[in-house]
């Protein structure tokens, strides 16, 4: 008897201590959850988001390099892809050529306009010479008309025919004078053509140049190469792509509940977990709230005012940026899940 009351004091203690165990461990649960826990907001709807480029053809061509592969690594302003430039720099050429033809027309134009603006100048000094020429064989005419019979007939009639001789040259001095003037604006206006054709003769070239340049297909930014679609000898068509480039700088896209969000705000501190590297975490914090639910950017957006309304929790995409520069030493991409926790304490 006495046997089988220790044995039911053992158990008795072992169920003691193993309920204490256990009262224990909830204490701890609850106290960790109240301190800990509650204050922070969780989701596993979360990934690694970044920037990705299109790299496109601006122009057709044929690819005659291909400077890089994927998954390389490239600089902003590397050269990528290399089109066929010839008839680019042919069309170049021609430009060129195009605005030296102009050149020396502006220059034939201003030796032109030179030599008619002397000209016109001279043609002046003979109106006046021709004027003061017609005012002395008048003067003289009418001196001899009104002198009597002081003089011959024979003279007066030299003097009057001179006086018409000079009252001719002063009139085709002064339609000379007309034309020059007309000669010279044409001159002019010949001279304003040409310089408007050698603006359009720099608007071929660089257009031309920049047609050229189109050829070299170069990284907007740094980043990485991937899924490069583009061979060598490919003829391409404009706006083709070609390749993406994914950018450097990386950060996390985390869809929170809409009921999650109340005393969530940008600045708060943030870690985060990378299903590729569970045992790290990484140092964010949050940069900004989405001003839109996801659904509102869908490609068939809700419509609740018509046919039947059932609520859902809508998420919000929030955006966590990293802190921790350990991330250099990890290949994070954009598609990767995460599990951010967002300290919300105030």
């Amino acid at each position: 008897m006495s046997e089988l009351a220790q044995q039911q004091r053992q158990k008795k203690r072992l169920f003691s201590g193993f309920a204490l165990l256990l009262l224990v461990a909830t204490l701890v649960a609850i106290g960790w959850w109240w301190f800990v826990w509650r204050s922070v907001e969780t989701t596993d709807d979360a990934f690694i988001d970044g920037h990705l480029a299109q790299i496109s053809a601006q122009i057709a061509g044929r690819v005659t390099a291909i400077a890089v592969q994927d998954n390389q690594h490239v600089r902003q302003g590397d050269l990528l892809v290399q089109l066929d430039p010839r008839d680019r720099q042919i069309a170049l050429d021609k430009a060129l050529a195009a605005r030296s033809i102009t050149e020396a027309r502006l220059q034939q134009n201003q030796a032109e306009l030179s030599a008619l603006q002397a000209s016109l100048g001279q043609v002046e000094a003979n109106v006046q010479l021709a004027e003061a020429e017609y005012q002395r064989d008048q003067k003289q005419y009418l001196r001899y008309k009104n002198s009597g019979n002081a003089v011959s007939p024979s003279e007066l009639d030299a003097k009057a025919a001179s006086a018409k001789t000079s009252a001719a040259s002063l009139l085709a001095q002064q339609k000379s004078i007309n034309y020059s003037k007309a000669q010279l604006m044409k001159a002019r206006a010949a001279l304003a053509e040409n310089r408007a054709t050698l603006q359009q003769d720099e608007a071929e070239i660089a257009n031309a140049r920049l047609l050229l340049s189109y050829t070299r297909i170069t990284a907007p930014a740094d980043g990485y190469v991937t899924k490069r679609s583009v061979e060598l000898g490919n003829t391409i068509s404009a706006a083709g792509v070609l390749m993406y480039l994914v950018d450097n700088h990386v950060w996390v896209t985390a869809n929170f509940k809409e009921n999650q969000l109340a005393a969530m705000r940008p600045g708060q501190t943030v870690e985060v977990s990378v299903d590729a590297w569970p045992q790290q975490r990484f140092q964010g914090r949050v940069d900004s709230i989405q001003r839109a639910t996801g659904a509102v950017f869908s490609l068939l957006p809700a419509e609740n005012a018509t046919g039947n309304y059932v609520k859902i929790v809508q998420r919000v995409p929030v955006k966590i940026v990293f802190t921790d520069d350990a991330i250099s030493r990890f290949p994070l991409a954009p598609g990767m899940s995460v599990v951010p926790y967002v300290n919300i304490q105030p």
